[in-house]
């Protein structure tokens, strides 16, 4: 007798667990490193070579184009580079709640449990943490780009549980975990879209993001960010931007307050996309000065100073030592056969 499938059934939340303790000895800092590295580098708290075997776990589950759950570990360095950030290029944000222990940002921040930490994935950063434990909402930035960049003004910066708004949004967060298991995919879908209006909401408040001008709309803002990227090679100016977008110069220096101006920010963006390139194989015949054009300079020593300038390494240099450490596919594949990488693929399918 055939079984008949009922396709208008509930369907549970996708969930998975990884944890180092069901691998042998050996293979377990490797084990962790290939999932959490999706995300991090990862080095001992003093900032040396990591020997020991690494105690870490992850749940999480996936929610409507999210992944949400919680990582417990051992103290540890989590690094981001410059490189990193080049070579990696995910657009995600990680929205962090401390449930136990914290640690020290290199931005100076200290974060302890109840507080709660923004990380974009698409800046450097650096933190050195007791053994914890927190909560992590991986947000992809173009779900919902208000919230985003939001978010992207609070990298780094430690949200104390001292402020009640933080104590609440905090304890959302933990209530929808608690209460997962119970939901469907339907379930979750209307769960997250209340959640980023929350956010979107408690965060924009003046307390945690005084950068944020209300009477900007940060989607006329993202249009003319996502311009300038598009265009990063032209001669780009103020009068341009005002000329293409029909806003003031007011209403311009009001959306690159935050950047120091449109002109840092064009500087910024240019040396990312030039450290970017010379990151990535797939440029590695063009010569130095070709990227140079290609990212908006009008001259390739006027590149090469401004790229040691921001990051005290010349454009030559930065290359071998970038290409040098790039991963192969074999590198990948041998890998990915080794361990079961489910969280890391979550990520990578974001």
């Amino acid at each position: 007798m055939n079984q008949i499938i009922d396709t208008n059934a509930p369907i549970p939340v996708p969930r998975l667990s990884f944890d180092t303790q069901s691998f042998g000895a050996a293979d377990r800092l490797d084990a962790w490193r290939e999932n959490i590295g999706v995300f991090f580098d990862l080095s001992a708290a003093d900032g040396g070579r990591q020997e020991d075997v690494v105690r870490a776990r992850i749940d999480a589950c996936s929610m409507a184009g999210t992944v949400f759950g919680v990582t417990t570990a051992d103290a540890q360095l989590f690094e981001r580079s410059e490189q990193r950030v080049a070579r990696d290029e995910m657009e995600h944000f990680l929205i962090q709640v401390f449930l136990h222990g914290g640690g020290h940002t290199r931005d100076g921040e200290t974060i302890q449990a109840g507080d709660m930490l923004i990380i974009d994935l698409d800046q450097p950063h650096s933190m050195v943490t007791t053994e914890f434990s927190n909560l992590t909402l991986v947000l992809p930035r173009e779900l919902h780009p208000a919230l985003s960049d939001i978010l992207a003004r609070l990298h780094a910066r430690r949200l104390p549980s001292t402020s009640p708004v933080i104590r609440l949004l905090a304890s959302h967060l933990q209530s929808i975990w608690h209460n997962v298991g119970d939901m469907t995919v339907q379930d979750s879908g209307a769960t997250l879209k209340g959640t980023i209006g929350l956010m979107e909401c408690w965060l924009s408040q003046r307390q945690f993001s005084e950068d944020l001008s209300p009477e900007v709309s940060s989607g006329l803002a993202k249009s003319i960010f996502r311009y300038i990227d598009a265009h990063i090679e032209e001669a780009l100016s103020p009068d341009l931007l005002c000329t293409m977008f029909r806003v003031s110069r007011s209403q311009l220096y009001r959306i690159f307050k935050p950047y120091e101006g449109v002109s840092r920010y064009l500087w910024e963006r240019r040396m990312v996309k030039s450290m970017r390139m010379l990151s990535n194989p797939i440029f590695s015949e063009l010569a130095i000065g070709s990227i140079a054009f290609r990212c908006g300079f009008s001259s390739e020593p006027h590149f090469s100073r401004s790229f040691k300038e921001r990051f005290g390494v010349s454009p030559s240099a930065f290359r071998r030592e970038a290409l040098d450490t790039y991963p192969t596919d074999a590198q990948d594949d041998e890998l990915g056969q080794h361990y079961r990488q489910r969280f890391a693929s979550w990520i990578r399918e974001l």
